[in-house]
Formats: structure tokens, sequence, C-alpha cells
């Protein structure tokens, strides 16, 4: 499954960087996120997600690695996890993009996720849907993060 999305933000890249590296503000902007915490800093972090997708309710305990650091313009990040009880793992890849635009940042978010298990034979229509509200609600919250 993919995710793209580009908005601009009201704030310039160092600043919205800030906030992407900020592990509590950035909990706080990422839905269904509970717990994060810094293993190695910059590098990898453990982080736990709560969703409810159809007639599941997911607790995935997730790796976050980062793979690709270019301060304030790149990051990608990978993320991995299982949810043992609903018997679903989750792998995803998502770069940001952050670029000086004429109101303050161009904002570009690509994602590439892979679904298993019993979740993802739900259909793919169904977790499209909910990957893209958890999307529009993440920039949202960012949005209100780096805009005060």
């Amino acid at each position: 499954m993919k995710l793209a999305r580009e908005v601009v933000l009201s704030a310039s890249p160092l600043q919205v960087w800030t906030v992407l590296w900020d592990v509590p503000r950035m909990v706080a902007c990422v839905p269904g996120c509970v717990d994060a915490r810094e293993l190695e800093p910059g590098r990898r972090w453990e982080a736990r997600m709560t969703q409810r997708v159809g007639p599941f309710t997911l607790s995935l305990p997730l790796l976050v690695e980062a793979q690709e650091v270019e301060a304030p313009r790149r990051l990608a990040l990978t993320a991995t996890g299982r949810d043992p009880i609903a018997a679903a793992s989750v792998s995803m890849r998502v770069g940001l993009e952050l670029v000086p635009a004429d109101a303050g940042t161009r904002l570009t978010v690509d994602a590439d996720a892979r679904v298993l298990g019993k979740l993802g034979a739900l259909g793919h229509g169904v977790i499209q849907r909910k990957a893209e509200e958890s999307l529009e609600e993440f920039l949202t919250r960012l949005r209100r993060a780096v805009e005060g």
C-alpha cells in the first residue's frame, strides 16, 4: 500500500525538523502512538501503536529506525512490528522531505506499507482508508505543533 501527501506548513524547515526530532512532540502527532522511547539517539526508537482497523484492535510494538537523515531536508524511516494477539504484522517505510517554500515549508510524505496476517486479509480498501485517515490526522497535528 502506498501513500503520498504534500502540505505547506507556515514554519521554516528547521522549525519543522525540530518537531520531527522531539520524541514527545512527535508521539503527540502520530495517531494511535501511545508511547515511544529512544534506544539509540537519532537512530532507533521503540514505539507502541494502538489502532482500530475494521473489527481488529491492534497493539503493535514497533521498532523504528532512521535509514536516511539529511537535516533539515530529508528523513527516511522504517518501522516494523507484530501484534501476536491479532496475528498481524506491519512493515513500513516513510520518507519525509522538507523544502523551503514562499509560505514556509513544503512537506512531502511518501509511505509504503505492508500488512500481513489476519489484518491483511481484511482487505486492501479498508486498510488503505484507515492509513489515509491516519496520515491526514498526522498532518493536522503536525501543523498544530509547528505553527502553534
